[in-house]
């Protein structure tokens, strides 16, 4: 058995989130595409739990000193160690091959990240033998509010980066002070990348057919969505093995965010196209895209 010193050791080297990108992560789509899932239904898996307990562990902690950590503290990471070294053992030497964005979409990659390592920090790292030169943008949103993390970023802000790449001299680094300063007044939109990798792919081609043939649908603020279900339809969505059920509250197309009975909240990124549903599930409240509910 590892001593405690030598647990405390793996995990400050495996957790390379900071307590703000992990908090950030567990409430993202993303977060909630791999890991077993919750009892509850609420659209979470096992690995959120053991995510907030990190951050926890590490806002306790932020020196990092040994002789402060408890002894449940220590229990928990031991967990993690042997968690985050089992799944990477199987499956870093095949993601290190994939390009990022693949990676990204992979359920390893998001049940890491459930446990407070991001795998492409490792290879960002590794590709020159040592860190970026470039200033990450987690350091720029992180000194505003103490949160975002530059995995959520949303498609817009690569593009930025694309752009200021193809860049050179005092244009490259004029960008890159204009992204800083876009990027600040952005941050409490909760912006995230948009794909979303959910437990099963081919309720989503199912459910935008359903889409296409769907009226408006009206928010409570006003704004419209173009597709979903209507307002007390009962629908269903893929968890697990099994397919809960739940009664259509609202239907938002704009960011739309839910407390849990547990006192979580869980977010979704509504648009006109692929709304968030805000549903009642009996036990408590859970919240979906359109195309994440089967077809009726």
């Amino acid at each position: 058995m590892k001593s405690h010193d030598q647990v405390i050791s793996e995990f400050n080297e495996l957790v390379n989130m900071t307590a703000s990108e992990l908090e950030r992560w567990l409430k993202s789509d993303d977060s909630n595409s791999a890991g077993w899932p919750k009892a509850d239904g609420d659209g979470e898996s096992v690995g959120h739990d053991s995510g907030r307990k990190i951050v926890e562990v590490l806002k306790s902690n932020p020196r990092k000193e040994a002789d402060k950590y408890t002894e449940d503290q220590v229990s928990h990471m031991r967990k993690v160690v042997s968690y985050c070294k089992r799944h990477l053992a199987q499956e870093e030497k095949a993601n290190d091959e994939k390009p990022v964005e693949e990676v990204k979409k992979t359920k390893s990659y998001a049940s890491l990240k459930n446990w407070g390592h991001d795998p492409l920090k490792k290879r960002e790292a590794n590709k020159d033998g040592k860190e970026s030169t470039e200033p990450r943008q987690e350091e720029f949103e992180d000194n505003d509010n103490g949160e975002e993390d530059s995995d959520e970023t949303t498609e817009h802000t690569g593009d930025k980066r694309k752009a200021a790449g193809d860049q050179s001299g005092a244009n490259k680094k004029r960008e890159l002070r204009n992204k800083r300063v876009a990027n600040t007044s952005n941050d409490d939109e909760g912006s995230k990348d948009e794909d979303d990798d959910e437990e099963d792919e081919t309720g989503k081609s199912a459910s935008q057919k359903k889409q296409k043939g769907a009226g408006k649908q009206q928010s409570q603020n006003g704004k419209t969505a173009d597709n979903g279900p209507n307002k007390g339809d009962t629908v269903s969505w893929n968890w697990g093995n099994g397919q809960p059920e739940g009664k259509v509250l609202d239907v938002k197309a704009e960011d739309t965010s839910i407390t849990t009975k547990k006192g979580n909240e869980v977010s979704r990124k509504g648009t006109k196209e692929d709304p968030a549903v805000v549903l009642d599930t009996g036990k408590s409240k859970a919240i979906k895209l359109s195309h994440e509910l089967n077809e009726g």
